[in-house]
């Protein structure tokens, strides 16, 4: 956690999966409250502040104005490590470095209709799937031209584009995870409302008959440490980024 006097990070040289406003720690008026300190913390892009260090899911959705009774998918992500799902009743402590957000994704409901059938073209790692499952993504396996892809649809984008979901894919190799999982795509093309050209996303390839942007971001990858997890963490961040959060 950082204090609010310290310059806050900037640019290229931010480390990864580390964002400068969210998580840290503000002291506030010493010569008025010497010994008060508030702790901050971002949910859904809310910030709300703590007077104490640890804090319940269920009231930091409160706070910002949520109802925690909804039936949310609850995200907590932290620097550096692989999002992670919680309870209402999960206590968060803000002292941990690289606290960022919390993230709400509403569950999605089934009013009777009937649910799309999932094509499973070829089996991911079965932790995989069960993050999949457990994040409530609709998604499937395909094989296209001989590449092999996991297609995520309706994937909740951070606001700041001009769609707020898109459908994701990732191309699976073969030997993965020996092999790397190494950049993404998305559908439609993502566009800033500025008009601003969004670095190494120039080139389109067709997927599944679909225009799909190539965004080129790459990082060492470890076979024993690495896996559809940290690289939708990865995912998450390259499309945060963009746009300042």
């Amino acid at each position: 956690m950082s204090n609010e006097n310290d310059p806050p990070a900037h640019g290229e040289g931010e480390a990864p999966y580390r964002h400068h406003h969210d998580g840290d720690r503000h002291h506030h008026g010493e010569h008025h409250h010497p010994h008060h300190e508030l702790w901050k913390l971002n949910v859904q892009g809310v910030i709300i502040e703590s007077p104490k260090p640890e804090i319940a899911v269920r009231e930091a959705i409160q706070q910002a104005g949520f109802n925690p009774d909804t039936p949310w998918i609850i995200v907590l992500k932290v620097a550096g490590e692989p999002k992670r799902e919680v309870d209402l009743s999960y206590v968060i402590d803000l002292r941990h470095k690289g606290i960022e957000k919390l993230r709400l994704t509403p569950r999605q409901i089934n009013n009777g209709e009937v649910c799309r059938q999932r094509r499973s073209a070829f089996a991911m790692l079965p932790q995989d799937e069960a993050l999949l499952d457990r994040l409530g993504f609709d998604w499937e396996t395909l094989i296209d031209a001989g590449r092999r892809w996991l297609i995520i649809r309706n994937y909740p984008l951070p606001a700041g584009y001009r769609v707020a979901t898109a459908t994701i894919g990732i191309e699976v190799p073969v030997s993965y995870p020996g092999a790397q999982l190494d950049m993404f795509y998305c559908h439609p093309p993502l566009a800033l409302p500025s008009g601003a050209v969004i670095p190494q996303t120039q080139q389109i390839e067709t997927v599944i008959g679909l225009p799909f942007q190539r965004w080129s971001r790459h990082r060492q990858w470890d076979s024993a440490r690495d896996s559809l997890a940290t690289h939708l963490a990865l995912v998450d961040e390259s499309l945060n980024r963009e746009v300042g959060q």
